[in-house]
């Protein structure tokens, strides 16, 4: 049997060796730790963009990135095409930049943030499966601009619509042009990714087009008059018939498409003498005074009853403050550049085309678009009351008295209600109430003499046109002398008297 002492010398030196090796194992652990907390090099399985930089320092990293994408970027061209239009896209003219520091810094912090014991244990955990970094980048935007901009002008092309005219009788039509538009922002996509993987296959610039508003299909569905009307005017009121004429030129040729709105007073513009218009006769606080534009009226009340007859849509009408000689009651529509307009909308299926022409005494409107029906449309007005104006008597202390002057006319003021009469086959088959308007009465004014005749006065007028003088008796004819039948009045007195009848009052 082991004595005593020689076991227990065993045990101390079975626990010192284990003990040295304990703190070996240990030193050795916290060297190990010490150099992989403390190397100067980014962890293993760490990649840029594809690129390994483990075990790399941060100059090491970068000059191997440079060494993969400088050279490709210095030889990177690539052509963008268009159909034949075709633009190359160098490098340079971007000013394409990697930020290779940025992506290193971020690879270099992996598995060193917290403390040590989460160090390691990240380390280990980047080990188990690889990391990617993406490498950003920067660009000249300008630079990108500028070259946008030269194939847009290349490219880019405006839409026409289709176009239409109608000359002696006839209508011509254009075709339409569609616009095309280069998509930037699938451009710019293209060119970053073509950049990025260094592609020198060309890019097919994306496109899109664009739609012209007016097509000549629809233009040509105008074929007939779909409602028409005319008024006459006084060829010899020289100013008005030229305002009439300058009016009517302005909305002639005009075409609407379905459901666009059309205004008079932004057709014709302003009214001033430096358009063109002259003085002629307008309604003014009641009155019929000088006025620049006068006659315009005529037009916009041709224009509604034309329209009105085609079945569109009325936006926006007012009636004069005084009955028009041009049409009835209640068929008007009164204009005044930017305080009242006639406006209509075209409610039709398809596009409608207004011509405006002057022929003789007489301004014409016709509305040419595709029938939707047989039915025919008028107007008829009923009034339903005549308001009586007052007159006013004024004195004039510088007219003798019998004297007599009228400085403003009296005239009736009316209400008025308006059908849009319905035909089919030449029956009515509906009337239907579109306006109630109201005519404003005019007060008349009379301006009667206050002052006396004197008596030289009187006796003066006497002496001017005496009784006895215009039928003296010793003039008369007796009865001895009256006119024997063969005396009786001979034919030329009574060509005389037939001359007479005829002169203008």
């Amino acid at each position: 049997m082991e004595p005593a002492v020689v076991k227990s010398k065993k045990k101390k030196v079975i626990f010192g060796v284990i003990g040295i090796l304990f703190l070996t194992s240990f030193v050795a652990i916290a060297t190990l730790a010490f150099f992989i907390l403390n190397k100067n090099t980014i962890y293993p399985q760490i990649l840029i963009e594809g690129i390994d930089v483990s075990n790399l320092t941060k100059q090491e990293a970068q000059k191997k990135l440079e060494n993969m994408y400088e050279k490709q970027l210095e030889d990177f061209k690539v052509d963008l095409v268009y159909e034949n239009y075709s633009q190359q896209l160098a490098y340079t003219d971007l000013d394409y930049t990697y930020l290779y520091e940025e992506a290193i810094e971020e690879a270099y912090d992996l598995g060193r943030k917290g403390n040590p014991l989460n160090r390691i244990k990240d380390i280990y955990s980047l080990k188990q499966q690889a990391t990617i970094i993406p490498l950003k980048f920067t660009y000249d935007v300008e630079g990108l601009e500028t070259i946008l901009l030269t194939i847009e002008e290349h490219i880019n092309q405006e839409p026409k619509d289709a176009t239409i005219k109608r000359q002696n009788g006839v209508f011509y039509t254009t075709k339409e042009v569609v616009g095309i538009k280069v998509d930037r922002e699938a451009l710019k996509e293209k060119i970053m990714v073509a950049v990025d993987n260094f592609g020198q296959e060309a890019i097919v610039i994306p496109t899109e087009y664009i739609a012209p508003k007016i097509l000549q299909e629809k233009l040509n569905n105008i074929q007939e008059v779909v409602g028409e009307f005319s008024t006459t005017f006084n060829r010899q009121q020289q100013g008005r018939s030229e305002n009439i004429s300058i009016a009517s030129n302005s909305i002639n040729g005009s075409l609407l498409m379905p459901s666009e709105e059309l205004s008079f007073n932004e057709k014709t513009g302003p009214r001033g003498v430096s358009e063109g218009y002259q003085e002629a006769p307008v309604i003014v606080n009641g009155q019929l005074v000088p006025g620049i534009g006068g006659g315009i009226c005529q037009v916009s009340t041709t224009l509604y009853n034309a329209v009105v007859r085609a079945n569109l849509e009325i936006t926006s009408r007012r009636n004069h403050s005084l009955p028009v000689a041009y049409v009835p009651l209640g068929q008007d529509a009164t204009v005044s550049y930017n305080h009242i307009d006639f406006k209509f909308t075209n409610n039709m299926e398809n596009p409608i085309y207004i011509e405006s022409i002057i022929s003789g005494n007489r301004v014409f409107v016709r509305i040419y678009g595709k029938k939707e029906s047989n039915i025919v449309i008028s107007l008829a007005s009923e009034t339903t009351e005549e308001i009586e104006p007052k007159t006013e008597v004024k004195s004039d202390v510088n007219m003798y008295v019998g004297e007599r002057k009228v400085e403003r006319e009296a005239k009736k003021g009316y209400r008025v209600n308006t059908y849009k009469v319905y035909s089919q086959n030449g029956k009515e088959i509906k009337r239907e109430l579109i306006s109630r308007d109201y005519y404003t009465p005019v007060n008349g004014v009379v301006i009667e003499g206050t002052k006396p005749k004197s008596v030289m006065e009187t006796e003066k007028t006497t002496e001017e046109t005496p009784p006895k003088q215009e039928t003296p008796p010793k003039q008369e004819t007796p009865p001895k002398q009256e006119t024997p039948p063969k005396q009786e009045t001979p034919p030329k007195q009574e060509e005389v008297i037939t001359i007479d009848d005829n002169q203008p009052i």
